[in-house]
């Protein structure tokens, strides 16, 4: 598939932006962790904060994770088919996930809108915008859609040709 090396760099690169998540989240709560120790008061803010991040870091590392194979699979029944009905039945569910994704990624784009416009925040210590963790979950779904693109082709390939084997190396196959 052409598009499957801008799609990759699409989906690390989220991967990275998640990764950075953690990385924050872990130096606020130990932040957080240390000043309590020290002077018995919490960091403000800190949860409020660490609640959007733990956003982002889902729904952006999962078309990373689907690119490695990471997801959960159950491939029992699929292991005593035939390679193309395995193949067909794969690219069925490729396509079911591919469309209610789809769906969601609409939703939750028009909701992370209206949480824009209307400068919604988390109220604690802090009001804490939420509009950026809302706009992380349709940006998430979109790539891992776009994630699902090059899987449905292998599978596509296997229906067509009938040859067993991933297209792609096997820690980079899905489903």
């Amino acid at each position: 598939m052409p598009m499957r090396k801008p799609i990759e760099m699409i989906s690390a690169a989220f991967a990275v932006l998640a990764s950075a998540c953690v990385m924050s989240m872990m130096v606020l709560t130990c932040l957080d962790s240390g000043m309590r120790w020290f002077t018995g008061r919490s960091v403000a803010g800190v949860q409020e904060i660490v609640e959007q991040l733990m956003v982002a870091i889902v729904f952006l590392g999962m078309a990373y994770a689907l690119r490695r194979g990471e997801h959960v699979s159950v491939k029992i029944f699929t292991s005593a088919l035939p390679v193309r009905a395995a193949a067909v039945l794969r690219l069925i569910g490729i396509a079911i996930m591919i469309g209610i994704v789809a769906w969601m990624t609409w939703r939750t784009g028009q909701t992370a809108w209206r949480s824009f416009l209307t400068g919604e925040v988390r109220f604690g210590l802090l009001q804490v915008p939420v509009w950026p963790a809302r706009f992380a979950i349709p940006l998430g779904l979109a790539a891992l859609i776009l994630q699902a693109l090059p899987s449905a082709a292998d599978q596509f390939r296997q229906v067509r040709t009938g040859e067993d084997g991933p297209a792609v190396p096997a820690e980079n196959q899905a489903f």
